[in-house]
């Protein structure tokens, strides 16, 4: 079993009272979208439903519950790709194939992880981006994440994210190093640089959360779908964080074979 954070009782009130809240957010949204009460095109609606249920499925890997955690991803992964598939700017959409990615790898579904990199991969091919561009973060990540999970990790992308993350501030810049690493340790079979990859998205987490938020207190997506990444590709990486849900990371890593 994984040692996961302790939630204190007003921690835990404030999850039932979000989780009450996001649950009933997304079955009110998902209705009338599908009566026709709600028409829309927009790349948003998709992404807001997406991250509803990617905390949902946080929420159950707090209860114990991995089957319905792995539910809520799979959820969470559909409507990411729906949303990048919607976006009008093609560069914008690069955050919404990568948290797909993530998503995926935490619901384990090897094909529409390999569909969202496969496509941001096309999008990298199609679509040129200077680091100094406004979307140049979201895009260097995605392209970097996509190869890694395809084996086909691009010398472009590696410098492209170096550049865009020298300029990142603390925390953030803990974030881009943990792609970085992990993407280099994938291409040139190094197990320790992917370690240091997923020890510097604990990190990031580590610095980035707040007592407030109890999504975060429980768990990180990006470090955990990076575990997961590593195991599928048949390292060990030796993690232990109670921001890595462990009992998921096992549960996961044999539905893949990258």
């Amino acid at each position: 079993m994984s040692t996961m954070t302790e939630l204190n009782p007003e921690q835990e009130k404030r999850l039932k009272r979000i989780q009450q809240s996001r649950r009933k957010n997304a079955e009110e949204l998902e209705d009338l979208h599908q009566q026709g009460e709600i028409e829309t095109t927009d790349s948003s609606f998709f992404s807001g439903l997406a991250g509803d249920y990617q905390d949902l499925g946080v929420f159950a890997i707090y209860h114990g519950d991995i089957g319905a955690a792995q539910t809520s991803f799979n959820e969470a992964m559909s409507y990411y790709q729906r949303s990048s598939d919607k976006d009008s700017i093609p560069l914008h959409s690069a955050r919404q194939r990568m948290q797909g990615m993530y998503t995926a790898l935490l619901a384990g579904e090897e094909a529409t992880l390999s569909n969202l990199a496969e496509s941001m991969r096309a999008l990298a091919a199609e679509e040129d981006c200077d680091p100094t561009d406004q979307w140049a973060d979201r895009y260097f990540l995605g392209w970097c994440l996509a190869g890694a999970v395809l084996d086909t990790v691009d010398d472009a992308a590696l410098a492209g994210l170096e550049t865009v993350n020298d300029e990142k501030p603390g925390a953030h810049a803990h974030y881009g190093q943990a792609v970085l690493s992990t993407a280099r340790g994938i291409r040139d079979d190094e197990p320790a640089a992917i370690q240091s990859g997923i020890e510097s998205m604990v990190t990031f987490h580590e610095q980035d959360m707040d007592a407030d938020n109890v999504v975060k207190q429980i768990m990180s997506v990006e470090a955990t779908a990076l575990t997961i990444l590593g195991r599928a590709k048949g390292y060990s990486p030796a993690i232990s964080s109670e921001f890595i849900p462990m009992d998921l990371v096992e549960a996961n890593a044999a539905s893949f074979h990258l």
